[in-house]
């Protein structure tokens, strides 16, 4: 079951947006992003959002939700907008999106390991080539 805080989830910064969308809405860039290794997948007690940059669509992002686990999911930018900020974005925003549903411990299965540590995430193993459990323990 995942918790409720006020939906749908919109977060809004001077020139970035994440917005809460259907997965039939993120469904698109599945092939694209399944190329770079990220996995789009209709999955139950998920929440996708849309990446604005400027109003213009630029990626895609979500976060796996249950009673016991949260994870950071599906980041998949178009390679026009890489390199401006939006990676920090949409994990700054999902990670306050996570404490306000009250999440203690999160999780993210990344290809990126250094970033996640260098913003507090411990590394714990490659779980497949490339990829890498990251976690990390949130504090009140």
């Amino acid at each position: 079951m995942v918790p409720t805080i006020e939906r749908p989830i919109k977060l809004l910064s001077n020139w970035f947006s994440l917005e809460e969308v259907p997965y039939e809405k993120v469904d698109c860039f599945s092939s694209k992003a399944r190329r770079e290794r990220v996995s789009i997948n209709d999955t139950k007690n998920t929440i996708w959002f849309h990446i604005y940059f400027a109003d213009k669509l630029a990626g895609i992002c979500a976060l796996y939700l249950t009673n016991k686990k949260c994870r950071i999911k599906g980041d998949w930018i178009k390679p026009e907008y890489r390199g401006k900020g939006l990676g920090r974005f949409i994990t700054n925003c999902r990670l306050k999106i996570i404490d306000e549903f009250g999440y203690k411990n999160i999780e993210v299965l990344t290809l990126h390991p250094n970033y996640y540590k260098s913003i507090g995430f411990t590394i714990h193993k490659e779980v497949r080539k490339g990829v890498w459990l990251a976690t990390k323990e949130q504090h009140e």
